[in-house]
């Protein structure tokens, strides 16, 4: 054999080493740890797809894409994805609760619990439109994320609202709106208002101000405008 047969051999030789290292990096999937996300990010982006596109046509594959991870890391962990969104909604919405809780732990008389709760549960809608968004994607139609939804959140926190709204009328007479009532015009009411905000943008200015209101005070005059109608009884 020559140089050159022995050159042209060698570079052969090479071009196939690099090959096959190309093809190990080409069908090597992305990370399938699971130390290789947080749990928490997995489960926000999980979240937000379901509620901005409902349980059909969100697909694990999205996610793990949004996520740069290999859809197998979401099988491994939950499995199915009805289990994914279970999860999903458990950590999100046990994590939005914190925001309203300590109006039913405070030590108030009940009026004063019940319009720090209003207060509180309108400056909850600011910062939760997802969470608005999925119960009117999931409260359209009957089904097993309804029933989920109602029995594991919707359902505790009407009961601890209807003894409050009950302990209130003890000592007072409010209209009766009942718990449902006040329910949807706090979370399809005032939070579809901040989920909506292009919408809001769209409309004309205020005109009974001189200079825009800021975010929280919108949210405290909404609670303001309930806790009157509220109260507004005889």
């Amino acid at each position: 054999m020559n140089y050159s047969e022995a050159s042209l051999d060698l570079k052969r030789s090479e071009k196939g080493k690099l090959d096959q290292t190309n093809e190990r990096k080409r069908g090597r999937p992305r990370a399938d740890t699971n130390a290789s996300i947080d749990e928490a990010r997995l489960l926000e982006v999980a979240f937000s797809m379901f509620a901005a596109h409902g349980y059909e046509a969100s697909t694990m594959r999205a996610m793990a894409r949004e996520l740069d991870v290999s859809h197998n890391l979401l099988n491994v962990r939950f499995g199915r994805k009805s289990d994914l969104w279970k999860a999903a909604v458990d950590w999100r919405l046990a994590e939005a609760a914190r925001g309203v809780e300590p109006a039913f732990t405070e030590r108030d008389e009940p009026e004063g619990r019940l319009r720090d709760l209003v207060h509180r549960f309108c400056h909850w809608a600011i910062i939760n439109s997802d969470i608005v968004a999925i119960s009117y994607q999931e409260g359209q139609q009957d089904s097993w994320r309804l029933d989920y939804l109602a029995k594991h959140f919707i359902l505790p926190f009407q009961i601890r609202l209807q003894q409050l709204l009950a302990d209130v009328a003890l000592e007072r007479q409010l209209t009766p709106i009942g718990s449902g009532g006040l329910l949807a015009l706090l979370v399809h009411g005032v939070g579809s208002y901040f989920a909506l905000r292009p919408l809001q943008e769209k409309l004309l200015p205020d005109q009974s101000t001189v200079e825009a209101s800021s975010i929280d005070q919108e949210a405290d005059a909404m609670a303001e405008f309930l806790l009157m109608g509220l109260f507004a009884g005889k």
